[in-house]
């Protein structure tokens, strides 16, 4: 699936089709879209996300919109930020994702 793809597809698509990736394809996806929203520090920007992820709380309802608020807060201008809200909601879907994938590799011990 291209990027541009992620952006347009129905929810439940979107769904599947990122749980079939592999972290390599969702880090790709990742680059692509912190590009589209003028981020071009990836490890940066994966950095302070981790650090928000490790920050919530599991039970915690609104962690997406959380995230959300964290690459929002990245974000130069106000224009910009509404400007790109479906690229910021895909984007900290597959962010999470990508964090659980990598955490989970981690910790498993799998490769």
């Amino acid at each position: 699936m291209k990027t541009i793809d992620l952006l347009s597809c129905p929810e439940t698509t979107l769904t599947a089709e990122l749980k079939r990736m592999k972290s390599k394809e969702l880090e790709r996806h990742t680059r692509k879209l912190l590009l589209k929203l003028g981020l071009n520090d990836y490890d940066a920007v994966m950095a302070t996300v981790i650090k928000a992820i490790a920050k919530m709380d599991a039970s915690q309802d609104n962690r997406f919109s959380a995230l959300q608020a964290v690459i929002r807060s990245l974000l130069v201008s106000e224009k910009q930020k509404v400007e790109q809200q479906v690229v910021v909601e895909r984007l900290a879907i597959i962010m999470m994702l990508l964090v659980a994938k990598k955490f989970h590799k981690i910790h498993t011990g799998s490769n």
